[in-house]
């Protein structure tokens, strides 16, 4: 199998889990706090917005290890904000339903963490349009 279509490392997976675990641990705390006092979709947004900025430089450097072109970067963002608008809509419809914090940022986490190692993955993870490969091995 090439390198462009070889399917995730177990490396990756970890790096992925240990990067995306941290993120969501802090990202989650922080919209469980800011959901208190905020509306789940404005608390849930706040925090979406410092995660993003984490992911887009953390994602391709220190779980996949590839030196990515601006290009990537901008692509792997968009990738994000999309999984955003799917979040917001998992916070909307769990909103509804459940009056529990708890149900509401867990049930989030579960359909945006898996889609966020697909998008970097897709468009990262493979090193397709990196700067030098990788790096860090």
């Amino acid at each position: 199998m090439s390198r462009s279509t070889a399917p995730p490392l177990p490396g990756q997976l970890l790096r992925f889990l240990l990067v995306g675990g941290m993120n969501t641990a802090v990202t989650g705390l922080l919209f469980y706090g800011l959901a208190l006092a905020l509306p789940p979709r404005v608390a849930f947004t706040v925090v979406y917005v410092g995660g993003l900025a984490f992911v887009t430089l953390a994602t391709p450097k220190y779980v996949f290890r590839v030196r990515t072109r601006p290009r990537r970067r901008a692509l792997l963002a968009l990738w994000y904000v999309m999984t955003y608008v799917v979040g917001l809509g998992v916070v909307s419809a769990l909103d509804a339903v459940f009056d529990s914090r708890s149900v509401i940022v867990v049930g989030t986490v579960l359909v945006t963490a898996p889609l966020g190692f697909a998008g970097g993955w897709l468009l990262v993870g493979r090193g397709a349009d990196s700067i030098s490969g990788r790096a860090g091995r």
